[in-house]
């Protein structure tokens, strides 16, 4: 066995000879080392749970009355307000 230390490892930028894609020659051996990296392939349409379009999710959102019966009776109100929600589709705005 030797005792010499192992070559110290070289970090490159991009941009800079041997960067991203480029070959990479560690200090004190003759290999090379190539670094290809993929594109990538881009948003893809998944389907969702809408009964309409397939597409959007379902929202819970707040109705007008049920905001206002929360303003105008402040206690009880507030609960009429969560029980009075509608859900709509993100995508389509479809009434599920």
């Amino acid at each position: 066995m030797s005792d010499n230390p192992p070559p110290p490892y070289t970090y490159n930028q991009p941009g800079q000879p041997g960067g991203y894609g480029q070959p990479v020659q560690p200090v004190g051996h003759s290999s090379n080392v190539v670094v290809v990296t993929q594109p990538s392939a881009g948003m893809t349409a998944t389907a969702g749970s809408c009964r309409h379009c397939g597409i959007g999710y379902p929202k819970t959102s707040f109705t007008i009355f049920g905001i206002i019966l929360a303003i105008l009776f402040f206690p009880m109100g507030v609960i009429c307000c969560l029980l009075l929600t509608e859900k709509r589709c993100t995508h389509c705005g479809a009434g599920l």
